[in-house]
């Protein structure tokens, strides 16, 4: 969802009811006194507003953890087998945990991971193989060089890696989501799995993040598996799915999620996603369907058909569309939020500007703007995050 989201318009940032709301420095970019004070009407409210904020930034905070965006890094390292052209890679990378740093990464990176993807598919048209990691990596362990700045197996690493599965130390990040080496802090370790099949013919990953080392490892911080599928030759769909759970090490999320691409034989590829998220405490559950269509290689179409998340009595759910010009940010939007079912609020693009206003009409109060700011920022989190699960699997199954 974020990657298409308008250009400085739309990134979610901290709410502040007094801000310019025509500033650029203002995100989303609502026009007029959109969540200024007033009279609220019969529109419905939200039973309990702190707690769907607390909820949702609860959410959020599992995907962004430290353990998990260093995990995401051996995606990008150099040297990192998962990095390098594979089927592995190409699996991993359809479905990355955490999100961008940056409002400019999720424009940025929207493009370069369709045409990942479309290239990573392609290496798929010889149809499934009976390995995902090449055997030449099985049993090896990959570490960061410091004086060569890549990754690089170390033979002598002690324990040896099992011999079904390749294993890569994983290290604090900057603020750019690169490996530290101010200095070089280790914080775990990653092993992926080979668990392929040949009938049925799936190409299949199973992925361990866990703390501590691999002579005495500690908390798992994500345990799941990756399946990849291919349709034609050369490749126009890729399908993956992920089953399994992430967490930072206090609250743990369980998830199964699906990316379906299409027409990666062009320079518009059009993909889906479909994710249920449940956090068990608090318990929360949170549901993602949602697909993006590019006319052409500038102008996509996200239509999200549902995006709600639940705790206790209330279900707050989001669906609609946004029309996005890539290249410019421009585009229209028109979103409606329900509480229970019942219209709360729209989000929709006028002559003057975005607005957001209560299904009446009236203005949203400032606890309710940050609510909603809250919610709309969520799915930009979970759509990198599935893209950033099937991340590592992507590099060593083609990209």
């Amino acid at each position: 969802m974020g990657s298409f989201w308008p250009k400085n318009n739309w990134q979610p940032l901290n709410y502040s009811p007094n801000a310019n709301l025509n500033s650029q420095e203002q995100f989303p970019k609502f026009s007029g006194q959109a969540f200024g004070r007033g009279n609220i009407g019969n529109a419905r409210h939200l039973s309990d507003r702190a707690r769907l904020s607390s909820n949702l930034e609860t959410v959020s905070g599992v995907l962004r953890s430290p353990m998990l965006q260093s995990f995401d890094a051996v995606s990008r390292a150099t040297g990192s087998p998962t990095a390098a052209p594979s089927r592995v890679g190409t699996l991993l990378r359809a479905a990355p945990i955490t999100p961008p740093r940056r409002s400019s990464a999720l424009d940025a990176n929207a493009a370069a991971r369709l045409e990942a993807l479309r290239r990573g598919a392609a290496t798929f048209s010889g149809g499934i193989n009976a390995s995902v990691v090449p055997p030449a990596l099985l049993g090896t362990t990959w570490v960061w060089n410091t004086t060569t700045h890549v990754y690089e197996q170390d033979g002598a690493f002690t324990p040896a890696a099992p011999t079904d599965r390749v294993r890569i130390i994983l290290y604090a990040v900057d603020a750019a989501g690169d490996i530290d080496e101010n200095p070089l802090t280790p914080t775990g370790f990653v092993d992926l799995v080979d668990e392929s099949t040949t009938s049925p013919a799936v190409d299949k990953l199973h992925v361990i993040v866990s703390g501590g080392t691999p002579a005495s490892p500690g908390t798992q911080y994500a345990n799941y598996t990756v399946s990849g599928q291919v349709t034609g030759s050369p490749a126009t769909a890729f399908t993956a799915t992920a089953d399994g759970f992430v967490s930072d090490g206090t609250h743990t999320l369980t998830f199964s999620a699906t990316l379906a691409v299409t027409q990666l034989n062009t320079d518009n590829p059009d993909f889906q996603i479909d994710a249920t998220w449940d956090l068990s405490n608090p318990v929360i559950h949170v549901v993602l369907h949602e697909t993006h269509e590019l006319s052409d290689a500038d102008h996509a179409t996200f239509t999200l058909t549902e995006f709600s998340i639940t705790s206790g009595v209330e279900s707050v759910s989001m669906s609609g569309t946004v029309i996005t010009v890539l290249s410019t940010g421009g585009g229209a939007v028109n979103l409606t939020i329900d509480v229970n079912g019942v219209p709360w609020a729209r989000v929709y693009t006028n002559a003057s500007g975005v607005w957001l206003r209560h299904a009446d009409g009236s203005v949203l109060s400032p606890a309710e703007g940050q609510a909603f700011r809250d919610l709309y920022g969520l799915p930009a989190v979970i759509e990198s995050a599935i893209l950033s699960l099937f991340s590592p699997c992507q590099s060593l199954m083609g990209a």
